[in-house]
């Protein structure tokens, strides 16, 4: 039977060609989620790309029919404007209908009691749906962009490996394999005397590399498990361009990507800038709204990043005290801006631009929506290589879950590509208190 979708407004915002995704059902949408939209498309975050891009997919239909009497779409379906049908008094408790939620409320709960096909709700919203349940509305979330993480333990191969591979793997620092597997993937050596080895295979599938036995260790950072083993491998190798590192704080993701960084920005001189971003502002606000200069409206939300850059910094400066040489780095992170060998930015102020040569890190991304991901990867210039950091089960973005966020469409859709490659750290290594706090608390 077809059914009768009622989106609000935090649908068309998270996905401006929702209306095409209902199949041959008819897709309404009450007039006053059209005002939200509208008061959105001026923003210069996603949220007003979204409302700008939803807006123009409707005024094209527009062309074809009356809104407000429906129009066919591609798909078979109909969307339909609805010019806020409903009763005053339906709702219960006298609820104030100047309110948009009641009034979207209202218009499904009408539908609802008029129409014999099923209505239902569509929203990101969480209390919304709470809400709608509660008045007996059917309600569901926006499942079209949702995505399911295989289990870790898929993404790891572990293979034996005699004494005599192990040579050859020491002597070549890589081995062939006579049946190709996915590109990029983690595989666990386990020896003959049961210790283990971090391989990858190479982008081509055709080949185990291990580039620890070089001493790897960008900025003096050595791994402290095998997941890190592996993120330093795809962080150094340069035909690796987009890496996704996933997994809990204080596992090392960001700290990783910027040793890593570093040492091919200012001593291997492979990019010629760091450029280190994460989303800062909820609910798709700028920072113009916030008190004092760019500078300072934006340290407050990238302190953790200057909190691991003074790290590594401070690592390096001790380091190259004890051994009486003079410093091979700036000893202030300031300097190194000064000198456009690091920047620091807000997503809003990378949008737009083409980065060449730039080794990117975009910190906190599973609050970013998939659209927001493609967004900056599609910056990237010749040249440039992109971490994305994140944990998919700490969301803080109202609209976004652990399947619907931006990592988890990179590990769906780009898993086994030959540029990209992914490591899910489980292991915290910030301290054995923060460890023991984050499991038992």
């Amino acid at each position: 039977m077809q059914k009768i979708y009622v989106l609000d407004s935090s649908v068309l915002l998270h996905d401006p060609n929702a209306i095409l995704h209902f199949h041959e059902n008819e897709v309404i949408i009450p007039y006053v989620v059209l005002e939200e939209v509208e008061g959105k498309k001026r923003s210069l975050e996603n949220i007003g790309r979204a409302a700008r891009e939803a807006i123009r997919h409707l005024d094209g239909l527009r062309e074809k029919g009356q809104l407000s009497q429906g129009v066919l779409l591609p798909n078979g379906g109909k969307v339909r404007i609805e010019l806020n049908h409903y009763s005053n008094d339906i709702l219960p408790l006298k609820s104030d209908m100047a309110l948009a939620d009641n009034r979207i409320l209202a218009v499904t709960l009408s539908l609802t009691r008029e129409e014999e096909r099923p209505v239902v709700l569509v929203t990101k919203d969480i209390a919304m749906r709470v809400k709608a349940d509660a008045l007996g509305i059917l309600t569901e979330d926006y499942h079209n962009d949702k995505v399911v993480l295989p289990p870790i333990m898929e993404e790891i191969v572990t293979r034996s490996m005699d004494d005599d591979e192990v040579a050859v793997l020491y002597k070549n620092r890589y081995i062939p394999l006579q049946s190709p597997i996915s590109p990029n993937r983690c595989v666990k050596a386990v020896l003959s005397d049961d210790s283990v080895l971090p391989l990858l295979t190479s982008p081509d599938g055709k080949r185990l590399v291990y580039q620890m036995g070089k001493g790897l260790a960008p900025w003096d950072i050595r791994p402290k498990n095998l997941e890190q083993s592996w993120a330093l491998e795809m962080l150094n190798n340069p035909e690796i361009k987009l890496v996704n590192l996933m997994g809990p704080a204080g596992t090392g993701k960001t700290l990783l990507a910027l040793a890593s960084g570093l040492e091919q920005t200012i001593h291997a001189e492979i990019y010629v800038r760091m450029l280190c971003a994460r989303p800062i502002v909820p609910f798709g606000k700028d920072i113009g709204f916030l008190p004092g200069e760019k500078d300072q409206k934006v340290r407050p939300y990238m302190q953790p990043i200057y909190d691991n850059l003074e790290f590594l910094l401070r690592a390096r400066r001790e380091k190259e005290r004890e051994r009486g040489a003079e410093s091979v780095v700036d000893s202030a992170i300031d300097l190194l801006i000064k000198k456009r060998q690091l920047e620091i930015e807000v997503l809003t102020y990378i949008r737009g631009r083409s980065i060449p040569n730039q080794f990117i890190i975009i910190d906190e991304a599973q609050n970013l929506s998939a659209h927001e991901v493609k967004t900056i990867i599609t910056r990237a210039g010749e040249g440039t290589k992109i971490v994305l950091c994140g944990d998919p089960d700490q969301i803080d973005h109202p609209y976004l879950d652990k399947e619907s966020n931006g990592l988890a469409h990179l590990a769906s859709r780009l898993n086994g590509q030959s540029f990209y490659g992914q490591v899910r750290l489980v292991r915290g290594e910030r301290s054995e208190l923060a460890t023991r706090a984050a499991g038992l608390l």
